[in-house]
Parts: C-alpha cells; sequence; structure tokens
C-alpha cells in the first residue's frame, strides 16, 4: 500500500467525512510532497499534510504552512506520536521556508493541545445573525452570474482577496476545489455582477441546523456584498440567515476560527520592518521549541538585524505565544502597545 492509500486509510478511521468528500479530497487536493507520516515497528501510525500558501503580510507575499488531516490510528493513541509528528512538521516548515504554520482545530479541545507547540489562537470570525425578515435591501441594480466556472469567477475573487490587508491567498486549483467541495456538501455559491456586468461580489453558504450559514462573503464594497446577500435571500426565503464577517469590530464578541504559531521570528520581522521603515524596535523572543527564533531583534531603518549582545532597554520581551498574539492582533490593539500590529484572515480552507 502506498503513502496516499496509508493516509487516507487514517483519515477514514478517525474523520467522520463523506464517502464522495475523501475521494474528492485525495484525488484533487491531496499531493505526496504536503504528505507526513510517523512510522513504528513499520506501521504508519500517525499523519498529517503539510500544506503551503502564499500569505499577504504588510505589503509582502510570504509562504504559510497549513496542518491539514492531522490524526493517530485510535489504538495507538495516548502515546506522544502526534507530538512527535507535530515537531517534525514545524522543522519542516521552517526548512522549506514558511514564516509561519497555521491549522484549524477540528474540535474545541484541540485549542488547548496545539498551544503547547507554540499555536495561538489568532483567527476570528464576528457571527451576524439576521431573521427571515431581513431582506437587504441595496442601491442600484445587480445581476446574478450563472458561469462559476469562468475565468471571471476566479479572477474576481482572486482580486478581493489580495485587497485584504493579511490574507491567505488561493489559487485557481484551490478555488475549484473549494467549488467542488460546497457542491459535495449541498452548499450554495452567490455571485453577483453590477449594471456594467463586472463580478463585484461572492459567498459561499451551508445549510445547518436550518439555518443557512454563510462561510465567507465577499465584495468590493458594502453595497455589492448587500447584493449577494439578497440574493442568497431570494433562494432561501424562509430561513434565518447566520454570516461569519471577519473581525474588523473589536467592540464585538469574536470566536474562535484557527490558529497560528510563527516558525520564522526574522522573516516576520524583516517584512514588517520592510512594510513600515519608520518603526524603530529592540525585540527578544523566546521559543521553546524552535532555538533559531531565540534572538534579539533590532528593527531600524527599515530593515531587522539580531544583535544578541544588545544591552539597551528592551521595546518587547516576550514568549512566542505573546509575540504571535502581538504580530496578529487588531491594528487598534498595536497602536496601543506601539506595534504594527494585522489581523489576519483565514477561510475556504476544506477543513
Amino acid at each position: 500500500m502506498n503513502k496516499r492509500d496509508e493516509i487516507k486509510k487514517i483519515w477514514r478511521e478517525c474523520f467522520n467525512d463523506s464517502q464522495s468528500y475523501v475521494d474528492m479530497y485525495f484525488s484533487r487536493v491531496y499531493r505526496d510532497e504536503d504528505a507526513m507520516t510517523l512510522a513504528k515497528e513499520g506501521q504508519i501510525v500517525s499523519s498529517l499534510l503539510l500544506q503551503q500558501y502564499p500569505l499577504l503580510f504588510h505589503d509582502k507575499e510570504l509562504s504559510m504552512g497549513y496542518i491539514a488531516g492531522a490524526a493517530t490510528r485510535r489504538n495507538h493513541r495516548g502515546r506522544g506520536y502526534m507530538a512527535e509528528l507535530m515537531h517534525n512538521a514545524l522543522k519542516c516548515s521552517v526548512e522549506r521556508g514558511d514564516m509561519m504554520c497555521s491549522l484549524i482545530p477540528a474540535h474545541d479541545w484541540l485549542y488547548f493541545y496545539y498551544v503547547k507547540f507554540g499555536f495561538s489562537t489568532v483567527f476570528y470570525v464576528d457571527p451576524q445573525r439576521f431573521t427571515s425578515l431581513h431582506s437587504f435591501p441595496t442601491e442600484g441594480e445587480y445581476f446574478p452570474v450563472d458561469d462559476f466556472y469562468s475565468s471571471d469567477v476566479y479572477d474576481a475573487f482572486h482580486s478581493m482577496e489580495t485587497r485584504r490587508k493579511c490574507s491567505v491567498i488561493h489559487s485557481k486549483r484551490d478555488f475549484l476545489n473549494i467549488l467542488d467541495d460546497l457542491k459535495i456538501d449541498g452548499g450554495q455559491f452567490v455571485v453577483m455582477a453590477d449594471q456594467s456586468r463586472r463580478i463585484v461580489s461572492m459567498l459561499w453558504a451551508s445549510e445547518i441546523d436550518d439555518v443557512v450559514v454563510v462561510r465567507e462573503l465577499m465584495g468590493y464594497d458594502s453595497n455589492s456584498r448587500k447584493a449577494a446577500l439578497r440574493q442568497l435571500r431570494k433562494l432561501n426565503p424562509e430561513k434565518p440567515m447566520k454570516v461569519l464577517a471577519p473581525p474588523l469590530d473589536e467592540h464585538r464578541k469574536l470566536y474562535d476560527r484557527g490558529m497560528a504559531r510563527i516558525v520564522n521570528v526574522k522573516l516576520c520581522l524583516d517584512a514588517i520592518a520592510q512594510g513600515h521603515p519608520d518603526y524603530k524596535a529592540k525585540i527578544r523572543v523566546y521559543d521553546n521549541m524552535l532555538n533559531d527564533n531565540n534572538h534579539i531583534y533590532i528593527i531600524e531603518n527599515g530593515e531587522c538585524g539580531i544583535d544578541d549582545s544588545c544591552k539597551h532597554k528592551l521595546d518587547l520581551d516576550v514568549t512566542l505565544d505573546v509575540f504571535n498574539r502581538i504580530v496578529f492582533s487588531s491594528e487598534s490593539i498595536g497602536k496601543i502597545i506601539g506595534f504594527p500590529s494585522v489581523r489576519p484572515q483565514m477561510s475556504l480552507m476544506l477543513d
């Protein structure tokens, strides 16, 4: 049995996915070069996929690792095998040039499990609920687009993703896989164009417990986003809706969406220094797992250097967990502590 089939077998044993989803995933998404396994006594006991995605970060495109399908065979759990495999995955993520590694825990209790590997909760959503009476009125005319697989739809999708300040970017292959996943899930995809037939908004939705949940909503302005919601309302006239909106309003209660761990602090601070040439700081980071991150970093004149002999007062002297949270906090919180923080967005990850 080859590696792909071994991992597929573990996947079927550990996850409650439909056969059609598993077949789609392993024929369209899975790649041998992403697969990592741990074998004991000649048998693969744990596996995960360490995928790579571009991440827009302070006007630079960096590489982000994404861990998917982390699982251990049921009769081999409780022996530290996944911890060993996670250590290997993080080292691999560094070696191939990732700035950070991310994941979406399959269960709430796993948020606590991944903390010991340096992951912090930095991805959030702001769930907004609407009753069946909400009609989403708009100004001007908008028209639904039916050909979801046209190049214009992906081009518009890519344009909207890259307008965000800090966001995971999906390739056209990713986009098509997302559409196939939605089709298997029985979900709905809405694409809207304005009067000039330019695509201006789109959304992905699935029904969960009689509520239409919008997993992702994007558009060039609030009016075009409302147009997509209005079209979704026409398709579901009697059902309440919940929109998993990005965390833009700090005064609202935000909900956990995913975790991240910076695996290359120098690469992270290089991007911040270049994006904010007026920013100056002396920062020490403690990483109890990846020793190459344990340094004092000097940021000045758009550059980041390392000076572990620095005796000057430090602006930040933090653990990796605190560093993760500062880097990926809101801009308003960043201003309070004097750091150019930015909230990241991650969605449509086939989780």
